[in-house]
């Protein structure tokens, strides 16, 4: 174990992280599973030998990927951010980069201070080889002027009860700000973005199900419009986790105005 912290004192740096989610049960650490935390902490232990923390923006489910995924490190280091990145970089594994390293201030917090988050879905409406790891490939097109208008319902604060599963009604509130939903297409690849405040367990999949259900033609958006009225199952229509990416986290207003007004929706694949 190396020891980069000898006589130093404790400091917050704010990470962007890339990672690939497929080998991962999400982001929280597990004490019987590989997560992309668990992964991290094992890095920073490995590179700061004390106590370290490191805690991120969100909770990801199993299999999703991020582009850049904020978290922050807590460590007794007197390593510049460039060093903390090239090191950590070194000991974590291919699936996983910090693509960038910040001095934060020593209150900042991740996820208690982030106001709003964005993932991208991206759907196949053909059978694909390359980057099918990183798609929902689904038979037969897809009509996405159903699906923007959908979309459309879904922005706003609303009871997303039916987009998550009961249990986490339970423990936390089903309302939810979104404040954009976007479907474009971009050659053979169909997309969709979500920018919320936060959201519950596997709303963005289900979220996204939904859409591909309109874009089908075996829902309607006045159907959706009464998913948010009254709360039913649409458990059976989850999209699966490989083409789903957590975008980005905000942690200003003028931030996220701007991005949810001017950002560009392409193709992961393209970028």
């Amino acid at each position: 174990m190396t020891n980069e912290n000898r006589g130093e004192h404790p400091q917050r740096f704010k990470l962007g992280i890339e990672f690939d989610g497929g080998r991962y049960s999400g982001w929280q650490q597990q004490t019987d599973a590989r997560t992309v935390q668990g992964s991290l902490l094992q890095a920073a232990a490995a590179l700061f030998g004390g106590e370290v923390d490191i805690q991120g923006s969100g909770r990801t489910d199993a299999g999703v990927h991020a582009l850049d995924f904020t978290a922050h490190l807590h460590a007794v280091t007197g390593l510049s951010p460039h060093e903390i990145k090239e090191k950590m970089n070194k000991l974590l594994p291919r699936d996983i980069v910090i693509r960038d390293c910040k001095r934060a201030g020593a209150r900042f917090h991740a996820r208690h201070h982030c106001i709003g988050r964005s993932y991208c879905y991206q759907i196949a409406p053909q059978k694909i080889a390359l980057g099918r790891n990183f798609v929902w490939s689904v038979d037969g097109d897809l009509n996405g002027e159903k699906m923007q208008a959908a979309a459309s319902i879904l922005v706003g604060m609303h009871d997303f009860t039916s987009f998550t599963d009961r249990q986490t009604v339970k423990k936390k509130s089903p309302l939810v700000m979104v404040h954009q939903c976007q479907v474009v297409r971009r050659d053979v690849v169909v997309l969709v973005r979500v920018v919320g405040s936060h959201f519950l367990w596997k709303m963005v999949r289900r979220l996204v199900g939904v859409l591909a259900a309109v874009g089908k033609g075996d829902l309607t958006p006045d159907e959706v419009r009464g998913f948010l009225q009254t709360p039913v199952s649409l458990a059976h229509l989850t999209a699966p986790a490989q083409g789903l990416f957590f975008e980005r986290a905000f942690y200003d207003q003028e931030e996220l105005t701007s991005f949810i007004e001017k950002e560009e929706l392409d193709a992961i694949m393209q970028r």
